[in-house]
Protein backbone atom coordinates (compact mmCIF):
# COMPACT_ATOMS: atom_id res chain seq x y z
CA UNK A 1 0.00 0.00 0.00
CA UNK A 2 1.74 2.95 -1.06
CA UNK A 3 2.46 5.93 1.47
CA UNK A 4 5.06 8.63 1.49
CA UNK A 5 8.06 7.12 2.85
CA UNK A 6 8.62 3.77 4.77
CA UNK A 7 11.06 3.48 8.18
CA UNK A 8 11.93 5.41 11.10
CA UNK A 9 14.51 7.50 9.38
CA UNK A 10 12.40 7.68 5.94
CA UNK A 11 15.05 4.90 4.28
CA UNK A 12 12.33 4.69 1.38
CA UNK A 13 10.84 7.74 0.08
CA UNK A 14 8.54 9.06 -2.75
CA UNK A 15 7.10 11.93 -4.13
CA UNK A 16 4.39 10.50 -5.63
CA UNK A 17 2.44 6.75 -6.58
CA UNK A 18 4.47 6.90 -10.00
CA UNK A 19 7.67 6.24 -8.18
CA UNK A 20 5.95 3.61 -6.04
CA UNK A 21 4.86 2.00 -8.49
CA UNK A 22 7.58 2.25 -10.74
CA UNK A 23 10.29 0.51 -7.81
CA UNK A 24 7.96 -2.23 -7.35
CA UNK A 25 8.31 -3.38 -11.11
CA UNK A 26 12.17 -2.57 -10.77
CA UNK A 27 12.14 -5.01 -8.01
CA UNK A 28 9.90 -7.60 -9.80
CA UNK A 29 12.48 -7.45 -12.37
CA UNK A 30 13.90 -11.24 -11.58
CA UNK A 31 17.32 -10.33 -13.44
CA UNK A 32 19.51 -11.02 -10.09
CA UNK A 33 19.54 -6.88 -9.61
CA UNK A 34 17.75 -7.36 -6.52
CA UNK A 35 16.66 -9.52 -3.76
CA UNK A 36 13.91 -9.09 -0.79
CA UNK A 37 15.53 -10.59 2.65
CA UNK A 38 14.06 -10.83 6.09
CA UNK A 39 17.56 -11.60 8.71
CA UNK A 40 16.85 -13.19 12.00
CA UNK A 41 19.92 -11.21 12.77
CA UNK A 42 18.38 -11.46 16.76
CA UNK A 43 19.38 -14.96 16.40
CA UNK A 44 22.97 -14.54 16.69
CA UNK A 45 22.52 -11.67 18.96
CA UNK A 46 21.96 -8.37 17.49
CA UNK A 47 18.97 -6.39 18.45
CA UNK A 48 16.05 -7.05 16.05
CA UNK A 49 15.13 -8.78 12.67
CA UNK A 50 15.91 -6.54 9.79
CA UNK A 51 13.77 -6.14 6.34
CA UNK A 52 16.18 -5.48 3.79
CA UNK A 53 16.40 -5.25 -0.17
CA UNK A 54 19.88 -5.97 -1.20
CA UNK A 55 20.96 -4.35 -4.53
CA UNK A 56 23.44 -6.75 -6.55
CA UNK A 57 24.44 -3.86 -8.78
CA UNK A 58 24.30 -0.43 -8.58
CA UNK A 59 20.97 1.18 -9.19
CA UNK A 60 20.12 3.18 -12.38
CA UNK A 61 19.64 6.56 -12.18
CA UNK A 62 16.61 6.55 -14.07
CA UNK A 63 15.26 5.01 -10.67
CA UNK A 64 12.93 7.88 -9.03
CA UNK A 65 12.57 6.51 -5.57
CA UNK A 66 14.51 8.00 -2.84
CA UNK A 67 16.78 5.18 -0.98
CA UNK A 68 18.69 5.23 1.88
CA UNK A 69 21.87 2.74 0.80
CA UNK A 70 24.33 1.43 3.14
CA UNK A 71 26.74 -0.75 2.24
CA UNK A 72 26.96 -4.04 0.71
CA UNK A 73 29.74 -6.84 1.10
CA UNK A 74 31.71 -9.14 -1.05
CA UNK A 75 28.28 -10.24 -2.38
CA UNK A 76 26.17 -7.36 -3.08
CA UNK A 77 27.00 -3.54 -3.90
CA UNK A 78 24.29 -1.89 -1.34
CA UNK A 79 21.20 -2.65 0.84
CA UNK A 80 18.41 -0.94 1.78
CA UNK A 81 17.73 -1.89 5.46
CA UNK A 82 13.90 -0.99 6.21
CA UNK A 83 11.31 -2.96 8.39
CA UNK A 84 8.25 -1.47 6.89
CA UNK A 85 8.78 -1.21 3.47
CA UNK A 86 9.36 -4.68 3.43
CA UNK A 87 6.86 -5.43 5.40
CA UNK A 88 4.85 -3.74 2.77
CA UNK A 89 5.83 -5.48 -0.48
CA UNK A 90 5.66 -9.06 1.77
CA UNK A 91 1.87 -8.27 2.73
CA UNK A 92 0.46 -6.30 0.15
CA UNK A 93 2.02 -6.76 -2.91
CA UNK A 94 2.63 -10.37 -3.07
CA UNK A 95 6.61 -10.34 -2.58
CA UNK A 96 8.47 -12.90 -1.50
CA UNK A 97 11.71 -13.75 0.29
CA UNK A 98 12.63 -15.84 -2.54
CA UNK A 99 15.42 -15.05 -5.27
CA UNK A 100 12.69 -15.03 -7.80
CA UNK A 101 9.53 -12.97 -7.28
CA UNK A 102 6.01 -13.79 -9.45
CA UNK A 103 5.71 -11.06 -11.68
CA UNK A 104 1.84 -11.95 -12.30
CA UNK A 105 0.71 -12.10 -8.27
CA UNK A 106 2.99 -9.10 -7.45
CA UNK A 107 1.15 -7.00 -10.86
CA UNK A 108 -2.42 -7.68 -9.91
CA UNK A 109 -1.59 -5.80 -6.90
CA UNK A 110 -0.63 -2.42 -8.97
CA UNK A 111 -4.02 -0.19 -9.73
CA UNK A 112 -4.62 0.27 -13.81
CA UNK A 113 -3.88 4.03 -13.38
CA UNK A 114 0.14 2.60 -11.92
CA UNK A 115 0.72 -0.27 -14.59
CA UNK A 116 2.59 2.21 -16.63
CA UNK A 117 4.79 3.00 -14.45
CA UNK A 118 5.07 -0.83 -12.77
CA UNK A 119 6.24 -1.64 -16.70
CA UNK A 120 8.32 1.34 -17.11
CA UNK A 121 10.28 0.00 -13.77
CA UNK A 122 10.90 -3.68 -15.09
CA UNK A 123 12.53 -1.74 -18.18
CA UNK A 124 15.40 0.38 -16.00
Amino acid sequence: MYQQSFGTANQVQFQSEHEYYELLGYLTKNDGSTRITWENNDDSGAWAQEGRILFYNVPPAALSAGLHHTAGNQTYASRVNCNAFVENLLNNHSFTTNPQQDRNAIYATVPPAYQTDFNRGLTL
